[in-house]
């Protein structure tokens, strides 16, 4: 498939599946520049309010009921694009995947690269495709960034020894409301089962792993220029990127995820008692309370009070900052859990949807930050990059802007011919991080940069 310069006269059609939480600076971004680019938008969401809501400001973007449960419909209406942009739920990306090869189009999307979208590779570099996954906040902006500063040092000569990258988000301060500090902007789902994946990376040149029950019980701080202290923990499987990011000098290399200070202590409590447990069903759970549903993770009942019991048989402090966050969320109330045969992962979900709901009055934050050692002409470096993002408001949040606008920009560019990339990909080569980063900064989101020289890496 062969895209037409940004002058044809031939319309171009761009397909967004899904008008969630992460949408707004993606359909806001490829609107406005839709129209004189002589492009068409169309936004599909399996609820038809939630997309004609995003769109209502731009009347020449279509709002479209899409179900990607409904294969006669799947494929018509990418058979009708040129470039199809999949904001749904990871799980969904092959069906999306597979028709975009049926018919010939590129696909783009924010998520992990699954074995099943990887198999894809051949044949979408035969057909003249990209598949551009792990293109929007983590993975994604991480990933431009960090390849950025690789490169430089590479051309410079330069050998890395460490590269930890963490990225996270909260609350701001001064609007939070609850013990958490902590809240919805991403896809709620992914938040309850993250930490299920055995945890991998690479230390001081040797392979390490953190089971997945283990995960949010080992945090380290991290300090976040401009901001103050975060808590860290790993994220999946950071040894894959070794090779993505042409590091094999590398002796340390984690990838992390960013959490509010005390946040994990409190989730590993959700995980040691079984409620992040995503497969087996609990029959009739929808006529349970939160009181009866935890009671059925506990052994025999006792006098105690409930949180008394879940203290005791975790062997944690009652009256702890983390127990606190968990008798906050209302476990122990005694409220109707009204879903019907739901996964504890899934019941879980539900009550944190109530508790974590983003008011109008909240914003967000997002960092990312880099830490990289590294030697150069037989001096030691330490290099520190970060970005600290604000969100406008429950709308308009620095989550939504930072996932969006590089997936926007990715297909801007590609449309636009600049972009010439093929097969399944991710942003870890120059020709695509370096014009998206370019134009992400005129947009604001600005990495600071902070080196120094060290007496001697630890690394070396």
């Amino acid at each position: 498939m062969t895209l037409a310069s940004e002058n044809s006269s031939e319309q171009k059609r761009i397909l967004i599946l899904g008008a969630g939480r992460s949408s707004t600076y993606l359909i806001d971004y490829l609107a406005k520049v839709a129209p004189e680019k002589n492009w068409k938008l169309i936004v599909g969401d399996m609820e038809l309010a939630p997309a004609q809501r995003k769109t209502e400001m731009y009347p020449h973007v279509d709002s479209i009921l899409f179900d990607v449960f409904d294969q006669k419909q799947r494929e018509m209406q990418i058979n009708q694009a040129d470039v199809v942009i999949s904001m749904l739920p990871a799980i969904y990306h092959v069906h999306v995947a597979r028709a975009c090869m049926r018919f010939s189009k590129h696909l783009f999307t924010a998520s992990y690269i699954s074995s099943e979208v990887r198999e894809l590779n051949i044949e979408a570099t035969r057909k003249n495709l990209l598949i551009l996954m792990e293109c929007g906040l983590d993975p994604g902006l991480d990933h431009m960034s960090a390849m950025r500063i690789i490169d430089r040092i590479h051309e410079k000569g330069g050998k890395i020894s460490l590269l930890r990258s963490w990225c996270g988000g909260q609350i701001s301060k001064q609007n939070n409301d609850n013990p958490w500090k902590y809240k919805f902007t991403w896809n709620p789902r992914n938040l309850v089962v993250s930490g299920q994946s055995m945890v991998k990376f690479l230390h001081h040149g040797q392979y390490k792993f953190i089971p997945s029950h283990q995960v949010f019980a080992r945090v380290e701080n991290v300090n976040i220029k401009g901001f103050g202290e975060m808590e860290g923990y790993g994220n999946r499987d950071s040894l894959n990127y070794r090779e993505a990011y042409r590091v094999p000098e590398v002796s340390t290399l984690l990838r992390g995820t960013l959490r509010p200070k005390g946040f994990s202590e409190a989730w590993q409590i959700l995980v040691r008692l079984g409620l992040t447990e995503s497969v087996h069903r609990i029959e009739g759970s929808e006529n349970l309370t939160y009181r009866e549903w935890v009671e059925l993770f506990l052994e025999e009942k006792s006098e105690l009070s409930l949180a008394e019991q879940v203290a005791e048989y975790l062997n944690v402090d009652v009256n702890s900052e983390a127990m606190r966050k968990v008798i906050w969320l209302g476990l122990f109330s005694d409220e109707k859990i009204g879903i019907a045969n739901a996964t504890p992962a899934e019941i879980l979900q539900h009550l944190l949807e109530k508790k974590w709901q983003l008011t109008s009055e909240e914003e967000d934050i997002i960092a990312v930050q880099h830490e990289i050692e590294y030697e150069l002409n037989g001096e030691h470096k330490r290099l520190v990059s970060s970005l600290l993002v604000r969100g406008e408001d429950f709308i308009h949040t620095a989550m939504a802007k930072t996932v969006g606008y590089p997936l926007a920009v990715a297909v801007k560019l590609l449309l636009e011919g600049k972009i010439t990339a093929r097969g399944v990909q991710i942003p870890v080569v120059k020709e695509i991080y370096e014009p998206v980063l370019t134009e992400l900064e005129h947009l604001g989101l600005v990495f600071q940069e902070e080196e120094t020289t060290i007496a001697n890496s630890v690394e070396a």
